[in-house]
């Protein structure tokens, strides 16, 4: 494919490095205002004066973050240097650790960590990690109160290198040690599988991965090789990522039109416009509410072009980008400067794409949450909802108590790109299958 779009998007890349190469300093500016004198003040009454020695990058940091809160724009902001660390190596489509899905045990503080998923015959695999382990130490660090990301930077690290992970498993009294050495893992951002009626069923989890197009191209041959007939392209909780990768997928399923274009202070320009070769066979777009940025270009492209309706819940509305630039202390800066407009220049931002069809999200129950007090300090108390019993709260010395429901834990498959799914429980998947049958027999009849 000639990919058209390239040649736009290299031009403003190169834009924006011209931008940030000539910026002028801003230090004398800076010091000339009285905000920036009281910065600087402050900034040497605590390293002077205050009663405990403080860490320059601490409150530096803290300094930084409060700057971009002040523009309560949730989608401009700092990253640390370990986390952006983490965030390229996962751009980067892999990463050195021990091959296991991470996800918080308690919701409600966000703090302690779980195993999700292991993958086959991935070092966690090999060494008898399995889910629902919990973390209590990792290199003799305790990490019992940590969240996912603090857990998953002290987890990774160089290949052949050995961690040593202290787990509570679930109906074992004393804890679970195991040494696993550090291995390659790839980052598999798409899942499929084949539905009755020969209806192949794609899910994209993220498009912050450089290698998403071609793992899905992979999947899509994998798909036809199978037989399918009719495709069912799953964002659902897709919350964006690279550019580059969503003008690829919206083009591998457009053979003409427009597929977004953006807007800058005062300029409009298309960005990009699908190429002649495409995937041809009838398709339908899933997304729900936390569908957003990239997924919401794939989706708006396919649907105002005409090529797949789309069905699910209203999408997340995140139609503006950042200009990202690394920072002296090996940080990243995020922050808006321009949004993204559907190829009928209709703007994303805070008004997401509406489906063609409405359909709930049903796969994750409600969370309850609950907070009370009154209670005899050490009481065990068994909660219920509808009459049925959904659990039990401790209250602490003072009488105090919280109670959190998730529901069940989404099932993942063990082999990685392979999709678990079931028409019966998920009334989006059910609702999409119906309208894209429909659609083929409609076709067929015609």
């Amino acid at each position: 494919m000639k990919r058209n779009w390239f040649i736009v998007v290299l031009v403003s890349l190169s834009l924006v490095a011209v931008y940030a190469q000539r910026q002028r300093d801003y230090s004398e500016e800076f010091l000339n205002t009285s905000a920036g004198r009281a910065f600087i003040q402050t900034y040497g009454a605590l390293k002077s004066n205050y009663l405990d020695d403080v860490e320059d990058e601490a409150i530096i940091e803290g300094a930084i973050n409060g700057m971009l809160e002040s523009l309560e724009d949730p989608f401009t902001y700092y990253a640390d240097p370990q986390a952006t660390a983490r965030r390229n190596q996962d751009m980067a489509g892999s990463f050195e650790g021990i091959g296991a899905v991470l996800s918080i045990r308690n919701r409600q503080t966000g703090e302690g960590v779980e195993i999700l998923n292991v993958y086959r015959d991935g070092p966690a695999w090999n060494a008898g990690i399995k889910r629902g382990d919990i973390f209590l130490e990792v290199d003799g660090i305790d990490v019992s109160e940590s969240n996912p990301s603090e857990v998953a930077d002290v987890v990774r690290g160089p290949k052949g290198t050995v961690v040593n992970i202290e787990m509570l498993r679930p109906g074992e009294e004393d804890p679970v040690v195991f040494n696993i050495e550090r291995g390659t893992i790839d980052i598999v951002s798409v899942e499929s599988t084949v539905l009755p009626e020969n209806v192949g069923y794609l899910s994209l989890s993220t498009f912050a991965n450089q290698r998403l197009y071609e793992q899905m191209v992979e999947h899509i041959e994998e798909l036809k090789a199978q037989g399918i007939t009719s495709l069912i392209l799953d964002m659902r909780d897709n919350g964006g990522g690279l550019l580059n990768q969503g003008i690829l997928v919206a083009d591998e399923f457009l053979s003409e039109g427009d597929i977004v274009f953006q807007r800058a202070r005062k300029v409009t320009q298309r960005i990009a416009s699908a190429d002649a070769n495409a995937f041809d066979l009838p398709m339908i777009v899933l997304v729900n509410k936390n569908s957003a940025s990239a997924s919401e270009i794939v989706a708006g492209a396919l649907q105002e072009n005409g090529r797949a309706l789309v069905v699910g819940e209203e999408t997340f509305g995140k139609g503006v980008a950042q200009n990202v630039i690394t920072l002296s202390d090996g940080g990243q800066l995020a922050y808006v400067s321009f949004e993204w407009l559907t190829p009928e220049r209709n703007s994303i931002a805070d008004v997401g794409i509406t489906p063609d069809i409405y359909a709930d999200d049903n796969r994750y129950p409600d969370v309850i949450s609950l907070d009370g007090r009154g209670a005899d300090p050490g009481q065990e108390l068994e909660l219920s909802a509808g009459g049925v019993v959904i659990g039990t709260a401790v209250a602490d010395d003072e009488g105090n108590f919280n109670f959190v429901s998730t529901g069940p834990t989404r099932s993942l498959s063990e082999n990685q790109g392979e999709a678990l799914v079931d028409l019966a429980t998920d009334n989006a998947l059910q609702v999409a299958y119906d309208a894209l049958l429909n659609e083929v027999t409609s076709a067929q009849t015609n």
